[in-house]
């Protein structure tokens, strides 16, 4: 299967490949492992057959509990449906404790909400529920896919944290999540608003999918809470609690 940035899905949200990208030690990110996405829900039965034939065997679902019964995943018989929500936050004053340097003109609309799913305790456990996944799919050619509604703010935390944790460059990780402002382009934006989630008790969400776009600006407050953290390393160290052995495996299946 020829490897291609944006999978052509019929029902696919800003369904994606993360594979091919550069690490900073010479070596990339392999193709057919990890895939970042919006929504399952639409997805047509000849979706399905092309997502089985390309071996997916993890679905991690980052949204609420309220998001996944209304628009439960469709998914390949063989694939794992794993939820891992990230809202909601468990406690929205834990960035106070936190020596984040960075300028309060540097700031985007959500960057707060950014800042919080890498800081909550909540939102750590989704994250420790992928990197599992992650380490659980150890066969070649076989993936794992993430993804919340639009598969741009939750998914696009998670995706800074994968390519981070394999050693992908930070330009190259913002550029990766800019790139769903390509995907939602005007062509495209009334039949993407058309499938991405609402629900009345999902406020923040709900606001932040109307968007359909993303700010630079979050991405960097992200990186600056995990420098507060002391780096990526002993982020998903003490934080999500991955061992040394854990990194050195995940570099190890997902990097050739």
């Amino acid at each position: 299967m020829q490897p291609q940035r944006v999978l052509d899905l019929e029902g696919g949200v800003n369904f994606r490949e993360l594979g091919g990208y550069p690490t900073t030690d010479g070596r990339h990110v392999k193709w057919q492992k990890i895939l970042r996405a919006g929504g399952l829900d639409q997805l047509t039965p000849s979706d399905i057959v092309q997502l089985g034939n390309y071996g997916l065997r993890y679905d991690i679902d980052l949204r609420s509990s309220s998001e996944t019964q209304t628009y439960p995943d469709r998914l390949p018989a063989a694939a794992k449906l794993i939820k891992a929500p990230v809202y909601p936050f468990s406690d929205e004053n834990v960035l106070q404790s936190l020596d984040i340097k960075l300028s309060h003109q540097g700031l985007g609309i959500f960057s707060r909400v950014y800042q919080l799913m890498v800081a909550d305790a909540h939102a750590q456990v989704a994250w420790r529920k992928l990197f599992q996944a992650m380490l659980a799919n150890t066969q070649p050619q076989q993936s794992v896919v993430f993804h919340c509604a639009a598969g741009k703010d939750r998914t696009g935390v998670g995706a800074m944290l994968i390519l981070s944790a394999l050693g992908v460059a930070p330009e190259t990780i913002k550029r990766d999540y800019l790139l769903t402002n390509q995907i939602f382009g005007a062509s495209n934006r009334q039949s993407i608003a058309q499938i991405v989630a609402e629900n009345e008790s999902e406020d923040v969400t709900n606001k932040m999918n109307q968007m359909l776009s993303v700010e630079g600006a979050n991405i960097d407050a992200v990186f600056a809470t995990l420098q507060a953290f002391g780096g990526i390393e002993r982020y998903l160290t003490e934080q999500i609690g991955l061992t040394t052995a854990n990194l050195t495996q995940l570099r190890r299946d997902y990097l050739a």
